[in-house]
């Protein structure tokens, strides 16, 4: 790419720093504090392809507001790396990539720093394609095999045994109860109701936007891995301060690429050891997914399994219909062929488990 003077005086990391403050404060799209390094490590990203980190040797630079559609295509095709060796990056991953290049332009361009987007003005076959808005399910092998995993006991000479023990005792809340990522990595210590074997456990959840807070019921087994998850975060000093239930290494909030990482990694793990190749998405979104259709195959009447994952009416299961048989399905399509957008209320009792 020729030399250009650009029209802009802003720096790569100034215009991205003014994004994230700008979204923090966005009503319509915010991004948490937690949330921002993992938008900062696509960026940084970008920044190494800007500076000439492009083939096999080192290129001229180009400033950030003078890059053009073609050089977006480089980048998106040849400029991201997997963060493990030898690894493909995946068209979800560039998706990703691709949707913070836009954001962070789009607010460039909101703001009269340049005069249109480079990302957007990528022709639509060069632009990483759209996620297939049916939601993704676990085979039954692969499901099965996760539970038996959860059950093996953790060696404990391994290195790093507390988030083991951590690591174990949040996917199975997961698998569980089919929470939603932001609620996960949001439940508080508090979350965690034991009535010391006299009644169920239960887990009481904050829902994101319109949900109310809810009371799930847990089975001993999961009762008994926070248990111990608890016995051993109070003796840590980088835990036993946090109230979050389940915290990261700092005792801070996991990330939602922390979060991703974990049950990405579980579940490859599950998916080799049965010899199936993993589906195209693996995070804990395909776990929820999955957990649902089990509930509906099973015969759990629709109102009980919107209520058990936090959702307005059935319209939230919609994405998840190919998966299910005909009767379920035919159930689900009546349920939301209704011209009102009413809740399902709930009983006044905790939500049974499955």
């Amino acid at each position: 790419m020729p030399a250009m003077t650009s029209i802009s005086n802003l720096s790569a990391d100034e215009i991205f720093e003014q994004w994230l403050r700008h979204c923090a404060v966005s009503d319509r799209r915010p991004i948490s504090e937690e949330d921002a390094d993992a938008y900062r490590y696509i960026w940084s990203t970008w920044k190494r392809f800007l500076d000439g980190e492009r083939g096999q040797g080192s290129e001229p630079p180009v400033h950030w507001a003078d890059v053009t559609p073609p050089f977006v295509v480089t980048f998106i095709q040849s400029g991201i790396r997997s963060r493990k060796t030898g690894e493909v990056v995946s068209a979800i991953t560039k998706r990703r990539y691709w949707r913070v290049l836009v954001r962070v332009y789009d607010h460039a361009v909101d703001k009269g720093v340049i005069p249109e987007n480079p990302v957007s003005s990528v022709a639509d076959r060069d632009k990483p394609p759209i996620e297939n808005p049916l939601g993704a399910i676990l085979s039954p092998r692969v499901w099965d095999r996760c539970i038996q995993m959860l059950d093996e006991p953790i060696d404990p000479e391994i290195a790093q045994r507390e988030i083991a023990v951590r690591n174990r005792a949040l996917l199975r809340v997961l698998f569980e109860l089919g929470l939603t990522p932001a609620e996960l990595r949001g439940l508080l210590v508090q979350a965690f109701v034991d009535k010391s074997g006299q009644q169920d456990a239960s887990i009481k959840v904050d829902g994101e936007s319109y949900t109310r807070v809810r009371e799930l019921l847990i089975s001993e087994h999961t009762r008994q891995g926070i248990v111990e998850w608890l016995r051993v975060k109070a003796s840590s000093p980088a835990h036993a301060a946090s109230e979050i239930l389940f915290s990261g290494k700092t005792g801070k909030v996991l990330t939602d690429e922390q979060l991703l990482n974990l049950v990405r990694a579980f579940l490859l793990k599950a998916c080799a050891s049965v010899g199936e190749a993993p589906p195209l998405r693996l995070g804990p979104q395909i776990v929820r997914n999955t957990l649902l259709v089990r509930l509906l195959r099973e015969g759990v009447h629709q109102d009980e399994v919107v209520l058990r994952a936090g959702l307005k009416n059935a319209k939230g299961l919609l994405h998840l219909r190919e998966h299910l048989p005909e009767g379920p399905r035919l159930k689900l399509a009546g349920a939301t062929k209704r011209k009102d957008d009413e809740p399902v209320e709930p009983e006044v009792r905790p939500l049974l488990r499955a």
